[in-house]
C-alpha cells in the first residue's frame, strides 16, 4: 500500500496540477459567437489528467479540481496523453515540492 498524503500536501497538488491543466492553448481552434459570427482565432483548454486506479481503470478529469473520491495512489498516477507518449505530471510535481523542501526549506503546513 502506498503512503497516505496529507490533506495540505494533497491540496497543493492538485492546485498546481490545475494551473499547468489550464496553460494549454490551440490556434487553429474557430471560435464563433452567437448567430454564428467568427469572433477570433485559437481557444485556451484545460488538458484533460488521466489517474489509474488501483484496479487498472483510467479515469480523465477535465475539471479545475479532482474529486475526493480519487485515491492518492490514483492521483499519484496522474499523467498527461500525447499519443503515444505521457508526462507523469503528478510525479513531477512531487519531485518539484520534494526539492523545493529539501533544497529550499518550503514548508506544507498540515
Amino acid at each position: 500500500m502506498t503512503e497516505k498524503m496529507s490533506k495540505s500536501r494533497r491540496a497543493l497538488l492538485v492546485q498546481l496540477e490545475g494551473i499547468l491543466g489550464r496553460e494549454c492553448y490551440n490556434a487553429n481552434i474557430q471560435n464563433y459567437g452567437p448567430g454564428g459570427s467568427r469572433e477570433a482565432e485559437g481557444r485556451s483548454y484545460r488538458y484533460p489528467l488521466t489517474v489509474r486506479a488501483p484496479d487498472g481503470e483510467r479515469q480523465k478529469v477535465r475539471s479545475s479540481t479532482i474529486p475526493d473520491s480519487v485515491s492518492d495512489e490514483a492521483l499519484r498516477s496522474g499523467y498527461y496523453a500525447f499519443g503515444a507518449n505521457q508526462l507523469d505530471i503528478m510525479s513531477g510535481i512531487a519531485r518539484i515540492l520534494s526539492f523545493l523542501e529539501k533544497e529550499h526549506g518550503l514548508e506544507i503546513q498540515d
